[in-house]
């Protein structure tokens, strides 16, 4: 899953790996490139400023933005605002919260959301629909009323969407590259009993059941591709550990279908925080070299630290090496990316790498491996192959840098019912609280701004 990164059991220094990563196995992928850090060479290695993101956005979200500032610094305030959600209007909460991290609660919402997010250099959206049932369990018309809205959002956002973004950039009223549009799947709320279908994938007597799942999925990247013009990315996210075998083999279906002559439609989630992703992610690169189809990956830390049962043997025991997994993961997939982009009559078996990570140095990493390892004259903005994903109202001003930068990043955005989307409303701010190294600095820094514009208008 994307929606929650990998957080430690306790407090642990931030740590990027600069050990030479283990010889991959059953496989001979081109050179690794170790420590690529040492080189980084213009790339900023320090956190950004907050003053640069404040600057690009509008009044009313500079207040929202200040006040919930003051909020999540103060972990007494949080667990009362928390406390309160249930019971709060939703007026209220779309007045206030809603705004910062969620898109809207129709298509028309949603598109208004993207051209604010490409006022700000953000070149596109990865939505989510916020009514999936988490198990599976909810009534077939929840499903289907899903998956309605769903396959709608192709042509009721992103085909409108896509072309006015396309439009603005070869105008020059942006100077956003365009990117392609994403909307996540969660596994487990496309049909009815997903759980118990992803987890029983191989067993004889559940295949009807895996075919109708996997007819579900089918539709709705075919829906992508009959709608999107070529610019939608169907994205499945992670489940827990004892579904994700089901969602790898659905994921691994769907690509072999729909990835091929250098289209990419389909993208898979690897949480980087298990033990075996490095692994998986040399096989699934195999398979596709076999298949002549093309990999796409989301790679994300993790999202059920907190829940899987055996988290001590599935998931590595300290953030040290999820660090280093999630850099060897981005790496091997850059090793084709580039090798791609240096040979581009010899397809890559790697489509597509979307970087899903809050993480600075990560991003600062990668960053630095494009720009040096890129062919003279290579145009990034043309390019596709790498995207920086991160969260709608978490880290914005880190997002804004690396718009700065010239990469493409997108943000992930939920959509739906105020009323429905309450329990993400509730993760965001208890993970903002989590996440709010600045603390009061964002406040005073919300404050100043505000000061700033008044004194503007005042000499004006």
């Amino acid at each position: 899953m994307f929606r929650k990164q990998f957080r430690p059991l306790g407090p642990l220094a931030r740590y990027v790996s600069t050990r030479p990563r283990k010889a991959a196995v059953s496989m001979a992928p081109p050179p690794l490139r170790m420590n690529p850090l040492e080189s980084a060479g213009k790339t900023p290695k320090g956190e950004p400023s907050m003053d640069n993101f404040l600057k690009r956005i509008g009044s009313s979200d500079l207040l929202w933005f200040t006040l919930l500032s003051v909020v999540t610094a103060s972990p007494f305030l949080t667990r009362v605002a928390m406390a309160a959600m249930p019971i709060t209007p939703d007026f209220l909460i779309k007045s206030v919260v809603y705004p910062i991290y969620c898109g809207g609660e129709n298509y028309d919402e949603v598109r208004a959301t993207g051209r604010k997010l490409l006022n700000r250099g953000v070149s596109n959206m990865m939505l989510s629909y916020s009514v999936e049932d988490a198990e599976g369990t909810a009534s077939a018309e929840t499903f289907e009323n899903s998956l309605r809205a769903i396959n709608g959002s192709v042509a009721g956002v992103f085909a409108k969407h896509n072309k006015e973004s396309q439009e603005l950039y070869e105008t020059s009223a942006i100077n956003t590259p365009p990117a392609s549009g994403y909307i996540a799947l969660k596994p487990t709320g496309l049909m009815p009993n997903s759980a118990e279908i992803l987890a029983n994938y191989n067993k004889p007597e559940f295949a009807d059941k895996w075919e109708q799942y996997l007819n579900v999925c089918r539709s709705i990247c075919q829906n992508a591709v009959d709608h999107g013009e070529g610019k939608v990315v169907i994205v499945f996210d992670a489940e827990k550990v004892w579904l994700q075998d089901g969602v790898y083999a659905a994921q691994r279906e769907m690509m072999k279908e729909f990835n091929r002559d250098g289209q990419v439609v389909v993208c898979g989630t690897v949480q980087m925080y298990l033990q075996k992703s490095y692994q998986f992610l040399n096989n699934e690169i195999e398979l596709a070299k076999k298949g002549n189809y093309q990999v796409a990956m989301k790679l994300v830390r993790g999202a059920y630290i907190r829940s899987e049962p055996n988290r001590m043997q599935d998931i590595h025991v300290t953030k040290e090496a999820t660090d280093k997994s999630f850099n060897d993961g981005s790496n091997l997939m850059l090793d084709y990316i580039v090798q791609g982009w240096n040979n581009p009559t010899k397809p890559s078996p790697v489509g597509q790498l979307v970087v899903a990570s809050h993480n600075f140095d990560s991003c600062n990493m990668i960053d630095a491996r494009m720009k040096r390892e890129a062919p003279v004259g290579f145009d990034h903005a043309k390019d596709c192959s790498v995207v920086f994903a991160q969260l709608l109202g978490m880290n914005d001003h880190q997002t804004c840098d690396l718009t700065d930068r010239g990469l493409k990043v997108i943000k992930y955005v939920p959509w739906g019912p105020v009323k429905e989307t309450k329990d993400y409303l509730h993760r965001r701010l208890e993970e903002n609280t989590d996440a709010a190294r600045g603390g009061w600095s964002n406040v005073f820094a919300g404050v100043n701004e505000m000061v700033r514009r008044a004194f503007r208008v005042s000499r004006a």
